[in-house]
């Protein structure tokens, strides 16, 4: 018997890694003593935007620099100054096209700085340099995906010898946009001066937690903000100010279940401000969110079939090498703040976030080894005679590996935490906090592969996922009625029948597909 399976794919446009110099030019700051040598750099590297044009990657992002150096100085202390390096780079992708998505990933595979001469004296006329010039080579990876229904012979007709191809692939089950507006007023630090008035403000956004419960995806995210400003003072020197936002949005994906994978792109869209007073500045940011919900689907496709001719396409998807999860035990300390109270009793650690950034993310050979960190906060008795109830915030950092057998440096990995439970204790008499956190960490490597697969043209009668119930003798032909069962949904509906949701809904009007009563009476489109 032919089968066929009609499946939606991400299909991989093209993949290309990029080596590029990004050089700049820094100054110490003058409350900072002069450079004579450069000790170490200690780098992270952020991208912050990605935009496809036609064939080209356009990437954007920057170099978070900690510069350790030898001052200047007869003493010679050490020091540190701090520098953030931008960068504009492109990847040609052919095939890329404006409406599709990239993935780009980024790390700096070699990074040095040296002294320059900038011609600057002491009172004694000894040189005090404060020029440095970072170059740094990074790695950057692009990858251009589409997304595409495809019908793919599984089964061929009978007689006919075909030659199959096992793949583990990702099937989009569905996909859901939602817009959210971001706001809050800030206080200008008390070391600023007033607000004269608001230049600009730049924002950076990072999703810190998605999460799939059925019909929705649940994303949690940080906006950055920078917001520059003229002083109210008479020389009007522009200063700047930094400031976080954090937002919570559900996503409506229909069809989305708990246990499935998610994807989360992100795209600001607006920023607004305003003075409020001298001191204090409003900020709106607009955020639109796309949340893709996949699940894994092995299949046995044929690939040719032996003397017989047949439609074949070149297929380029991820195919999952593997996936497994382990547990990290975290146990660390928080001091409590000299201005609080000791502790008495500890009644609960909240865990704010879990910060899993890419580059903290590392394949090695059947491993995958992921670092990162938890913002978690304390919430205590004191030992005060009214036994009052206060908090302290601590960051534990992490580190771990996850067996990946197949695993290889130059696949892809995508890493999921949940947080399973948090607990703390007094400890030195009431001044730390012994905070424990068992975290489930699970990763999951693809690699991209290129196979020609047989499709399913006319030559071919594609049979249904599973059989349709018989009509019975005086059935009216379909449309037809369902009655709902425990355990029905429209998108389970919708597979069975082979039809899609929305014509379901359509021939609905006013059922609500997230509250379907049992015994209700569904009309069911025909399959087209």
């Amino acid at each position: 018997m032919i089968r066929c399976e009609t499946l939606k794919l991400e299909h991989v446009v093209g993949e290309k890694s990029k080596q590029a110099v990004v050089q700049g030019d820094f100054r110490v700051p003058e409350r900072k003593p002069g450079i004579e040598k450069i000790i170490s750099i200690d780098k992270t590297i952020k991208i912050t935007k990605e935009e496809i044009i036609k064939d080209k990657v356009i990437i954007e992002g920057y170099l978070n620099l900690h510069v350790v150096y030898v001052a200047d100085d007869p003493s010679q202390p050490v020091h540190h100054t701090h520098a953030r390096l931008d960068f504009t780079q492109f990847v040609e992708i052919e095939g890329a096209e404006p409406e599709m998505k990239a993935r780009v990933k980024a790390k700096v595979e070699d990074i040095h700085g040296k002294v320059k001469d900038d011609h600057a004296h002491d009172d004694h006329g000894h040189g005090r340099s404060r020029k440095f010039e970072i170059t740094a080579i990074i790695l950057i990876f692009a990858k251009v995906t589409e997304l595409r229904e495809i019908s793919l012979l599984t089964d061929p007709p009978r007689g006919v010898e075909a030659v199959t191809e096992r793949l583990l692939l990702e099937e989009v089950i569905a996909e859901g946009s939602a817009q959210v507006m971001v706001s809050g007023k800030f206080q200008r630090p008390h070391e600023k001066p007033r607000v004269e008035k608001v230049l600009d403000v730049d924002a950076e956004i990072t999703i810190t937690d998605k999460k799939v419960i059925e019909n929705k995806v649940i994303v949690e995210g940080d906006l950055a903000l920078e917001i520059i400003y003229v002083a109210d003072v008479p020389s009007q020197p522009v200063h700047h100010m930094h400031q976080n936002l954090h937002f919570t949005q559900f996503v409506e994906v229909f069809g989305a279940e708990p246990e499935m994978n998610v994807t989360v792109d992100e795209k600001i869209t607006h920023i607004g401000f305003d003075e409020v007073d001298h001191s204090t500045v409003s900020v709106e940011v607009i955020v639109d969110l796309t949340a893709r919900v996949t699940e894994p689907r092995r299949l046995d496709v044929v690939v040719d079939l032996v003397g017989m001719d047949a439609t074949r396409e070149l297929l380029r998807v991820d195919n999952v090498v593997g996936e497994d999860h382990t547990q990290a035990n975290i146990k660390d300390e928080i001091d409590v703040p000299h201005e609080k109270p000791s502790v008495d009793k500890v009644l609960d650690v909240k865990v704010n976030k879990v910060e899993i950034e890419p580059e903290d993310i590392v394949i090695i050979k059947d491993k995958v080894i992921v670092s990162g960190k938890i913002d978690a906060q304390v919430l205590y008795v004191s030992n005060m005679p009214d036994q009052s109830v206060h908090n302290v915030d601590g960051v534990f950092k992490f580190r771990n590996f996850i067996p990946i057998p197949g695993a290889l440096p130059e696949m892809s990995v995508s890493v999921q935490s949940a947080v399973e439970h948090a607990a703390g204790r007094p400890s030195d008499r009431g001044r730390k906090v012994v905070v424990e956190i068992v975290l489930k960490l699970t990763a999951r490597v693809v690699d991209a592969v290129q196979i020609y697969v047989v499709l399913c043209d006319e030559d071919f009668q594609r049979p249904p996922h599973s059989p349709r119930p018989p009509q019975s003798p005086g059935r009216p032909p379909c449309p037809f009625e369902h009655v709902v069962q425990s355990g029905d949904t429209i998108w389970k509906l919708s597979i069975r029948y082979r039809v899609t949701v929305d014509q379901i809904l359509a021939l609905n009007p006013g059922v609500d597909p997230y509250n379907l009563q049992i015994g209700s009476v569904l009309i069911i489109p025909c399959d087209p």
